[in-house]
């Protein structure tokens, strides 16, 4: 063990112990506490970085009145950050919910027994994490998910002065790829509307009549708008008006709560074309729930809100066999690609598109315009040839 010491200014140390050599310093906070701090192993750190560390440590002290930090395990923090800090950001519940979820299913197990300043000091605890989730099969896009509550959450510890750096901001992220886009083309879209019409032909009941001609409208009406899921199951009559051809988004159903949308962008106005018109007025007629404050697809029989996973389960994915789309394709999700996809294919501009899909950036909707380009061959030619003519 070796030390450099300055009773003015503090100590340097280097510790060999049981678990190897590390580097610690000494010194006195704002309130004549003394401090000492292990700043970690070697190699990674040595006198010199040892002594630079000491000296932001006495500059704060002397500028800021840095104190010694409240010695709190993650666990601890954890709490007292979902019990203080989430519940005065005015998120939405989902949001809280999935913080919640988040910090309970897998961060408090992998952080919580930790004291909090340890994260700070040995920040391969973090890489640690990251290669066990992947280990275990957790995907990119999760597992950065999972790094950006940790982030924010550390971020509330530095200004509440529990640690002074945040070491989720020096973690090398898991890649994440960009999913291809699964898209329906003219054809399975013209098959899917078949499947559908057969399948409430051969239903033994008008309730499963009811229930195939819902699919169907809800699923052509997503294909019109590129409404979000949420989106459509908390649509109202009151949010359409037929005769000037538009709806308005103003709700989302999210895990049976009603909801605002997403971003101040989801709050927007969508122009119907006259195809969408026609089979919304059609379900207007033959819906014993038309009032202008009942749900436009709510259950046939009671007028509740949809289960949309029973939904997809028991008539979106068989109205897609039925049609012989045998292709990936996510119920809900994948139509709002595919009607955005077509926008672009269309020609209209990007941020018409942006209007009617409610992105809050358009860096979102580029990836349409790329997919249009890359799924519709001859789009160039059609479009040379409204320029230049036939």
């Amino acid at each position: 063990m070796s030390t450099q010491a300055n009773p003015k200014w503090g100590r340097v140390w280097r510790y060999a112990g049981t678990r190897g050599v590390v580097w610690r310093i000494r010194y006195q906070d704002a309130t004549g506490r003394r401090v000492m701090e292990t700043l970690g192993k070697e190699p990674a750190w040595d006198r010199k970085r040892a002594e630079t560390e000491l000296r932001r440590r006495l500059v704060d002290v002397e500028r800021d009145g840095y104190r010694k930090p409240e010695k709190l395990t993650f666990n601890e923090f954890a709490a007292r950050w979902l019990n203080d800090y989430l519940p005065g950001r005015g998120l939405k519940l989902t949001t809280t919910d999935s913080y919640r979820q988040t910090i309970n299913r897998h961060l408090l197990p992998a952080f919580g027994k930790h004291p909090l300043e340890r994260l700070e000091r040995e920040p391969e605890l973090i890489d640690r994490y990251i290669t066990a989730k992947t280990r275990a099969g957790l995907s990119p896009k999760t597992i950065s998910n999972h790094l950006l509550v940790l982030q924010v959450m550390l971020k509330t510890a530095i200004r509440w002065r529990l640690i002074r750096h945040n070491p989720v901001s020096d973690i090398q992220r898991p890649r994440v790829e960009q999913t291809d886009m699964n898209v329906l083309t003219e054809t399975e879209i013209a098959r899917l509307w078949t499947a559908y019409t057969q399948l409430e032909t051969d239903a033994e009941d008008v309730e499963q009549k009811q229930w195939w001609r819902l699919a169907r409208t809800l699923t052509f009406t997503a294909l019109g708008t590129a409404m979000r899921r949420g989106e459509l199951l908390a649509l109202r009559w009151h949010d359409i008006q037929l005769l000037e051809g538009h709806l308005r988004v103003r709700e989302a159903l999210v895990k049976g709560r009603f909801t605002t949308p997403k971003s101040r962008a989801g709050k927007r106005r969508i122009e119907l074309g006259p195809r969408t018109k026609q089979l919304l007025a059609h379900h207007w007629q033959h819906s014993a729930y038309n009032s202008d404050d009942d749900l436009v697809f709510a259950h046939p029989t009671k007028g509740t809100p949809l289960d949309p996973a029973r939904l997809a389960r028991e008539h979106l994915k068989p109205a897609l066999t039925k049609a012989a789309i045998t292709k990936p394709f996510r119920p809900f999700h994948d139509l709002r690609h595919t009607a955005l996809t077509h926008e672009a294919a269309a020609g209209n501009p990007l941020t018409y598109i942006q209007m009617k899909a409610g992105h809050s950036q358009a860096q979102i909707t580029e990836r349409y315009i790329h997919a249009a380009q890359v799924q519709f061959a001859g789009a160039a030619e059609r479009a040379e040839a409204r320029i230049f003519g036939g």
